[in-house]
């Protein structure tokens, strides 16, 4: 009886023993298939982020931040400086119950939405009037006391 209770014993703990040794198989070939899955996404994502860098560069090219030129022309101010005197003035102007004063040549009641300085001349901007709205091109020039002086170059009115 005895050695049947062992023989029993010894027959349950090999199916336990086979169990786990299977059971860890699959899980060693799940983790390995999983990490070259993200193996993959990994590489793709690097693919991505060089990508999206490179648009960035080219983003970037007609800009004051980027452009040693156009930050030479104005040697008294760094270009976020020049960049915010620009902003600030031109959002300032907003403030006018009028309407932008810099875009009268186009009527009343105009707004400057959106600014991007693209060198040490040139504003573009987005502008609207609650219904219409446009694109306009300035000409700027900053005074040694710091103060802009902006004309506007063209226009652009969308549909």
């Amino acid at each position: 009886m005895r050695n049947k209770i062992i023989q029993y014993l010894l027959i349950f703990i090999s199916l336990i023993a086979l169990y786990l040794f299977v059971s860890d198989m699959n899980k060693s070939e799940a983790f390995a298939v999983s990490q070259e899955r993200m193996s993959k996404r990994v590489v793709t994502l690097k693919d991505s982020i060089a990508q999206l860098v490179v648009e960035q560069t080219d983003n970037a090219y007609f800009s004051l931040a980027v452009n040693r030129d156009a930050q030479q022309a104005h040697p008294d101010f760094s270009p976020e400086d020049l960049q915010n005197i620009i902003e600030d003035y031109i959002l300032l102007s907003n403030d006018n119950p009028k309407g932008n004063p810099l875009l009268s040549s186009l009527g009343s009641d105009w707004i400057i939405n959106k600014i991007h300085v693209v060198n040490h001349q040139w504003v573009l901007a987005d502008f609207t009037n609650g219904t219409q709205w446009g694109d306009a091109l300035f000409l700027y020039q900053v005074k040694a006391n710091g103060k802009p002086r902006l004309r506007l170059l063209n226009h652009l009115m969308y549909p």
